[in-house]
């Protein structure tokens, strides 16, 4: 089974300045995603100028000057355009060969797999190729986004998590480990003035880049780490930096930088102190040997691996109602895989990756309606978060629990787990965790016959919706949770004026899958809860898309120029030999 959304593979690791200790955060962390949490891993070395991440790993001289990498890959890129080749070179489909796997005991994980991709093939010939390179040439002339592309994709249907070891500084490099390629990024900072305003800069441009850049994914998710912060020697001036670039982060969170959410303490929420013992080695920090489980380091490395592992593996955004049986059209995923994957975290004493799987198993057991099952899988699932301190997982948690007691008619238990659930969520600023616990205590409210709580309640959650910024992508889901609550409080006009309200922010997106996954929602809504009045418009909507597509001359064809312009937004001026090149 697979352990990530497609769209939550790709993860960079980017510093503004050098000598913060990147690549061996990212060794670290690949090293527990595979070792911890059984995760298939690859390591990818972007730093082509200085590469080094193999080292960490134990990949031996012979096989880093005999095997191939990014640079390679790309060369034979440009090499086949310069002879007008109408196929992608070879190299495009070796490049699952030249993943290094790291089986080696010293350094190898006991479970999941962990591969790495060099930045070349490090021979004596290494830098004269490299200065032969030129990225904006590449990328002016020969069709550099679709090359990128096309190793994207390559790289995440073989992987759970790609990781990225991104160049420092503002380079070609760096805008496309960070704008183009990744579906997140670690931001990476030592405790000074001039690496904090570079990363704020970085930041700021990540946020701000176009769609097309972005190769029309959505912008990355953001996490900032202060690297390198003294212990004891000098600490207080490391708290008096804190508290000078406390306000410049918190204007970071204004402007959609990064996330309060991922950053519960503020900018001191991932600190990775500085151990002068490792500063001497180039290595992986696991256990045995003369690693203490309890050094600072390794428990920051530790809370920074759970932090990505929270969020690849995080419950897709629902467009669905909230206590609404599950769409005809939905696949449950195969709940004896999901037992046998808690079964094999347990064993592997993965506890946080067991609370995630005990979530998904207790909603996939929701939908199979083995209530009672799930209740117990999910109370476990809660107990391991709030002893983690995962408090936004431990409130997503308490949420699905009062689904499944409502669904047991076990109503005040149900009650009770949903008024939990809204306190934590508001005490971490989780909004759509907020949102769907509002709109549970409004319907059951209702059902209860307690109207004018249950009117109050959705007053609230129309407060938590203004609360979200213009584009933000829960913006849809959340309006459907409160038309769906507002049908079923009884509030029928106001569960009709949500409505148009959610179809004309769906429009606003300008994204057709956005808008059709929105009218689907409000037209299952209206089997569930008749009298929905935007049911014919929506209807004609439908009907609208059936029509455009049918006056295509050709699905087939039609199907594949959408495949192609998709994956070369970022390239409009090439979509036709980029096209060719990607299949």
């Amino acid at each position: 089974m697979s352990f990530t959304e497609p769209n939550r593979r790709v993860v960079t690791f980017y510093s503004y300045k050098g000598g913060v200790g990147l690549t061996m955060a990212l060794a670290n962390v690949a090293y527990r995603l595979a070792n911890t949490h059984g995760m298939s891993v690859i390591a990818v070395d972007w730093d082509l100028e200085a590469p080094g991440l193999h080292r960490f790993f134990g990949v031996s001289p012979d096989v880093a000057g005999s095997t191939s990498g990014i640079l390679d890959y790309f060369v034979a890129w440009r090499d086949a355009v310069a002879r007008n080749d109408p196929e992608p070179p070879p190299e495009v489909e070796r490049v699952l060969d030249w993943l290094v796997p790291v089986t080696d005991e010293k350094h190898a994980p006991r479970f999941g797999s962990l591969r790495v991709l060099l930045a070349g093939r490090l021979d004596r010939a290494y830098g004269d190729r490299l200065a032969g390179f030129h990225w904006q040439d590449f990328y002016s002339r020969t069709e550099g986004s679709a090359a990128v592309e096309t190793l994207r994709e390559k790289l995440v249907e073989n992987a759970d998590v790609v990781l990225i070891d991104s160049r420092t500084g503002l380079t070609d490099i760096g805008g496309i480990c960070t704008i183009q390629l990744p579906d997140a990024a670690v931001l990476l900072t030592a405790p000074n003035h001039q690496s904090f305003e570079g990363i704020e800069r970085v930041a700021r441009a990540v946020a701000g880049a176009p769609e097309k850049e972005r190769a029309g994914r959505e912008k990355p998710r953001v996490w900032l780490a202060v690297s390198r912060v003294p212990l004891v020697e000098e600490s207080y001036l490391a708290d008096g930096w804190f508290g000078e670039q406390s306000k410049l982060f918190e204007k970071g969170v204004e402007a959609g930088l990064w996330l309060k959410e991922d950053h519960p303490d503020g900018i001191r929420t991932h600190v990775l102190p500085h151990r002068a013992r490792w500063g001497f080695e180039e290595r992986v920090l696991r256990e045995g040997g003369m690693v203490d489980p309890k050094d600072p380091l390794v428990l920051a490395y530790e809370q920074l691996t759970g932090t990505l592992l929270r969020w690849l593996r995080k419950e897709a955004v629902p467009l669905t109602p909230p206590l609404a049986a599950p769409s005809a059209s939905s696949r449950p995923k195969n709940i004896a895989a999901l037992q046998a994957e808690a079964v094999a975290a347990e064993q592997r004493g993965d506890t946080l990756g067991l609370a995630i799987t005990l979530h998904e198993l207790a909603e996939e057991l929701r939908k199979a309606k083995r209530h009672e099952e799930g209740i117990r899988k999910i109370e476990q699932a809660i107990g391991i978060f709030m002893s983690r301190g995962a408090y936004a997982e431990h409130a997503r948690a308490l949420h699905k629990l009062g689904e499944l007691l409502l669904a047991a008619e076990r109503l005040d238990e149900a009650e009770e787990a949903l008024r939990k659930s809204l306190t934590i969520a508001r005490q971490v600023d989780e909004k759509f965790t907020e949102a769907r616990a509002l709109g549970s205590l409004s319907l059951l409210r209702a059902h209860q016959g307690a109207t004018r709580e249950a009117t109050d309640l959705l007053l609230e959650l129309d407060a938590v919706r203004s609360r979200f910024s213009p584009g933000d992508v829960f913006q849809i889901p959340v309006l459907l949770i409160l038309a769906y609550a507002s049908y079923g409080s009884g509030l029928k006009e106001r569960g009709a004026e949500v409505c148009r309200l959610l179809m004309a922010t769906a429009r606003e997106t300008g994204s057709a899958e956005v808008e059709k996954l929105a009218s689907d929602a409000l037209l299952e809504l209206s089997t569930l809860m008749p009298g929905v009045v935007d049911v014919p418009a929506l209807q004609a909507h439908l009907a609208e898309q059936e029509s455009e597509q049918s006056r295509s001359t050709h699905p087939e064809q039609d199907a594949s120029t959408r495949r192609r312009t998709g994956r070369n937004q970022a390239s409009p001026s090439t979509t036709k030999r980029s096209g060719s090149r990607s299949k």
